[in-house]
């Protein structure tokens, strides 16, 4: 039974919303990956912002398009601040005691997006892709837990954005629990474009994932 239970450790579950699916990784099965309970029970929490470091721009024909779409890198996570203020709606929605904001640590990320982020074919981030990525963080405090999102992917050809949201153990950079939405797009221009597909993906994380599993 123990080893069935190993084997099925990750359930992918979905949720069909508005007509738009609503990915989360969810291990209901193994203490050791995933550790809600410390979530729940925790009074603060530190948020490390955007990481853009696993991104990929999904259009056809754009291979060759890497400095014309790397300006708007910056301008993405500009729009995400102003329509999602931390102070004003982000830590609101997530109804810890105490906040704290690191935007040096993390973002700043925003510099090693690769070469290769812009592509004609979808090539999805994973799960343990986030996870390697937050084990390398340099994030200079021992103690509390952190609170990461990855836009990993904006897809113009099925024009939706993807983001992963992370929980984990500062001091070990242990995830404690990860979760995947997908969000769609819109607005005017590239900047608003996918800057609304994170602002997108971040409700449907927030009213449709983290209410039901940590706080309504």
């Amino acid at each position: 039974m123990k080893k069935i239970l190993s084997i099925l450790a990750v359930v992918l579950l979905s949720y069909k919303i508005s007509g738009q699916y609503v990915y989360t990784y969810t291990n209901i099965l193994n203490n050791e990956i995933y550790d809600i309970e410390s979530i729940k029970n925790a009074k603060s929490i530190t948020y490390y912002g955007l990481d853009f470091s696993l991104v990929k721009f999904i259009k056809p024909q754009s291979a060759n398009e890497d400095k014309e779409l790397r300006k708007y890198l910056g301008a993405w996570l500009e729009f995400y601040q102003k329509e999602i203020p931390p102070k004003d709606y982000l830590f609101r929605w997530l109804k810890f005691d105490k906040y704290y904001f690191n935007a040096s640590s993390v973002q700043v990320r925003i510099d090693s997006v690769p070469k290769e982020w812009v592509g004609i074919t979808a090539l999805e981030a994973t799960m343990e892709d986030v996870t390697k990525t937050i084990q390398g963080y340099n994030l200079g405090k021992d103690n509390g837990i952190g609170f990461v999102i990855h836009p990993v992917e904006f897809n113009n050809i099925d024009e939706e954005a993807k983001c992963f949201f992370t929980f984990f153990d500062i001091p070990t950079r242990k995830v404690l629990w990860i979760s995947e939405t997908k969000g769609r797009v819109g607005g005017w221009g590239i900047t608003q474009w996918y800057g609304l597909g994170m602002i997108d993906c971040t409700k449907h994380y927030i009213d449709y994932i983290y209410k039901r599993n940590i706080r309504k």
